[in-house]
């Protein structure tokens, strides 16, 4: 079986300070990434990219990346300015809307063959967790670059939200802050259906900073379609929602399908037995066969 392979590829990109940083992204694929699908994953906040590719644990997989280079799609998991190995700007100015020009220009450098490996890619999808995803729907809405746009975790419905806005502004008293790590056990993972080992190396390897400014001009706004732009997305979308995920939860699927009023096609997803942190949990592989058999109906391979 031909392994997987991993290209670290840094795309620079220029924010409106006119000050160019370096944006990282790990394409993952298996015998060559030509001609495939590439699917750019956008990570959670208090994450990277790690997220999408969490090795094997007892025996189970948890590796998103590797999993979908195994159907013969391409994808490139991006670090997000001021995570992971990406350039770190200052807090303050990196906003929501500044970090969506970041990930506009590395997918018009995708499109257009400027990026490092010179490669013109025909297909792109947008893949978003949680934060991630307002994100990439926020890049779609704005910019419209990728053919299809999936999200897991989040929800644009108005509705009492169970994190604690006066939380993030504790936190967010550090430029570069993170969620207490007791959170990161209750909110982002249901113990019944996650391995212990499982959480512990979540906290111990994949906790990553959020930039204050991302997360001050995205979390009191994300259920204002003015500021996430979920209502001028015109492309296919699919929603992936966890049956016990707290915070955005699986009972609020057909309301959240309504928000993407523009969307060419709507699909939403239920995922059973997992919380927020999909990709962490027992049943992950239920989410990733359901967004592969979703890509392949929606924009097939030729």
């Amino acid at each position: 079986m031909d392994t997987l392979s991993v290209d670290r590829i840094v795309f620079p990109v220029t924010l409106s300070d006119g000050n160019t940083y370096s944006l990282v992204g790990y394409l993952y694929f298996r015998e060559t990434w030509r001609n495939r699908p590439l699917q750019v994953a956008l990570h959670g906040g208090n994450y990277n990219h790690k997220y999408w590719d969490i090795p094997r644990i007892n025996g189970h997989d948890y590796s998103y990346a590797e999993f979908m280079a195994r159907q013969g799609h391409a994808v490139l998991a991006l670090d997000l300015l001021g995570s992971g190995t990406s350039s770190r700007p200052d807090a303050d100015f990196l906003s929501f809307q500044e970090m969506g020009s970041a990930v506009h220009q590395v997918l018009a450098s995708l499109r257009n063959g400027t990026h490092p490996h010179g490669y013109v890619f025909q297909k792109l999808v947008l893949v978003g967790h949680s934060l991630g995803a307002a994100l990439a729907t926020y890049v779609q809405g704005t910019y419209r670059d990728a053919d299809a746009v999936v999200t897991t975790g989040v929800v644009f419905v108005d509705y009492q939200r169970p994190l604690d806005p006066e939380l993030i502004k504790e936190r967010a008293k550090d430029p570069y802050f993170k969620l207490p790590s007791e959170l990161r056990g209750t909110a982002f993972h249901r113990a019944s259906s996650t391995e212990p080992a499982v959480i512990a190396y979540d906290r111990a390897h994949l906790d990553d900073f959020i930039p204050r400014g991302y997360a001050l001009t995205v979390f009191p706004f994300i259920s204002d379609p003015a500021v996430t732009r979920v209502n001028q997305v015109t492309s296919p979308v699919l929603v992936q929602l966890g049956e016990f995920d707290p915070l955005a939860p699986g009972s609020l699927a057909e309301q959240e399908l309504a928000c993407w009023s523009s969307a060419s096609k709507r699909s939403v997803q239920v995922i059973r037995g997992v919380g927020h942190s999909f990709n962490a949990h027992l049943a992950n592989q239920s989410s990733w066969t359901g967004i592969h058999r979703w890509l392949s109906e929606t924009l097939p391979q030729q």
